[in-house]
């Protein structure tokens, strides 16, 4: 019985299918209009959904971002001031580092406003280059594909030795090969040996982007970016769950030694403001004396996406109903030979979907070309570089960036929405009219 069901229920969808697809074909100019018109309002949101699950969704090498902790800020409060920014190393040992529940932690020493330059052997250009400095957690916490050799070692970083990481492209630009471990490289005019050269990273991944990964001990200022006793500095901590599962024991961990290194002082009160973040909290986070309400900012977020889909729905829907209208007699001629309103429903409901897919297909598309051709403000938008990118850096998506299935899904899902948004309301207006009314219309 119920395969029964099944396959008539099937066949009448295939049957408002094919009328669907006559309707399209015989009315060009409406379809036309009303697939561009889902397209245009489908493009928005898309461009939205894919900015977000780009910076969200785990992308190299930052594909362990449903399992890291980070923590940016601090606020020291003393007397009638107070002091907010990075964090300092002592602070960041204390309190994030050997964690017992975390399987490691990186830090990152944040060098704003600094050029760094290479010196190609043998010319007298200077290339601009992104630099990031770092400590050796870093390697464990990012998920870097080495094409040659390996990350600097320990006693490299504790030895501040001049050596670095370079990425694939700058080693077969500066050595025309990738095998470039044990080469040198001259960034403001300081000699680097290459301990290992990894895959490129792109511009969007911004807690990783760099072309030159370096010690945090060889930095120049290093040494006097911090105090012995105070909380702030220049570093930024990432923490690595072993799993996405004991994310919150780790950041109770974590708070619980913060709490205790802040009670040590008398004179000073110490907030991280709810911080480790998770990743995607951390992407809210710009100011470091202020609280975030995350339920405010889903809202904003939701509002926003609901505009995006109730104003394109009721011009659809404006549309369609003024279809129906024209199509009364039709209906009625149906009605008079016993169509069920269920049917008559469906048949529109399907039509509108028909349209609406294929605006939603024009939609994806319009998206990725939107998002690719105005990378440099779409996907920069808000960022925060460790170092000043160079010149002319755009901003590289790869095929699993765009296409994606939870790319498809939401696609997918924006279009049912849409489509149930603007074609309920008509097809009940035109079905519960009279069958006398509509004939004579």
């Amino acid at each position: 019985m119920k395969k029964k069901f099944s396959y008539s229920a099937i066949r009448l969808f295939g049957h408002s299918f094919r009328q669907a697809w006559n309707l399209l074909r015989q009315e060009k100019l409406f379809s036309t209009i009303y697939i561009l018109g889902t397209g245009l309002s489908i493009t928005m949101v898309m461009t939205l959904s894919i900015v977000f699950y780009i910076r969200i969704a785990d992308i190299y090498p930052e594909t362990n971002r449903d399992r890291m902790l980070i923590v940016k800020r601090v606020m020291e409060k003393y007397g009638n001031g107070s002091s907010s920014g990075s964090l300092s190393l002592p602070f960041v040992e204390a309190c994030f580092m050997s964690l017992e529940s975390a399987e490691a932690t990186a830090v990152v020493y944040n060098r704003w406003n600094v050029n760094h330059r290479i010196q190609p052997e043998g010319s007298r250009e200077q290339w601009p280059v992104a630099v990031q400095y770092v400590d050796t957690g870093y390697w464990r916490v990012f998920a870097f594909r080495f094409v040659d050799g390996s990350p600097f070692t320990a006693t490299d970083f504790l030895s501040g030795i001049h050596t670095a990481v370079i990425a694939e492209s700058l080693a077969r630009r500066l050595f025309g090969t990738a095998g470039a471990t044990g080469r040198y490289v001259s960034v403001n005019f300081s000699p680097y040996r290459i301990c290992g050269v990894v895959r490129d990273v792109s511009l969007v991944t911004e807690r990783t982007y760099a072309q030159l990964w370096m010690p945090c001990t060889v930095a120049p200022d290093y040494r006097s970016s911090h105090s012995e006793n105070g909380a702030v500095g220049r570093m930024e901590a990432y923490i690595l769950a072993p799993s996405a599962r004991d994310v919150e024991k780790v950041r109770t961990e974590a708070l619980e030694r913060f709490r205790r290194y802040a009670g040590q002082f008398d004179e000073i009160e110490l907030s991280i403001f709810g911080q480790p973040d998770r990743h995607w909290q951390s992407l809210f986070r710009s100011l470091s004396n202020a609280e975030i309400d995350f339920t405010r900012i889903a809202i904003q977020y939701g509002l926003i996406l609901l505009i995006l889909l109730l104003v394109p729905a009721i011009s659809l829907s404006g549309m369609a109903d003024s279809r129906m209208e024209r199509r009364l007699a039709e209906m009625g001629v149906r009605r008079a030979f016993g169509a069920p309103r269920g049917v008559l429903m469906r048949q529109i409901v399907v039509e509108n979907f028909l349209f609406t897919l294929l605006g939603g297909i024009v939609g994806l598309l319009m998206s990725y070309v939107l998002i690719l051709f105005s990378s440099d403000w779409i996907m920069t938008l808000g960022q925060k570089y460790i170092d000043i990118p160079p010149e002319g850096t755009v901003a590289v998506f790869t095929p699993p960036m765009l296409l994606n299935l939870p790319v498809f899904g939401i696609a997918l899902a924006v279009c049912l929405l849409l489509n149930l948004m603007s074609s309920l309301l008509p097809a009940w207006k035109a079905s519960r009219r009279e069958i006398v009314y509509s004939i004579n219309s």
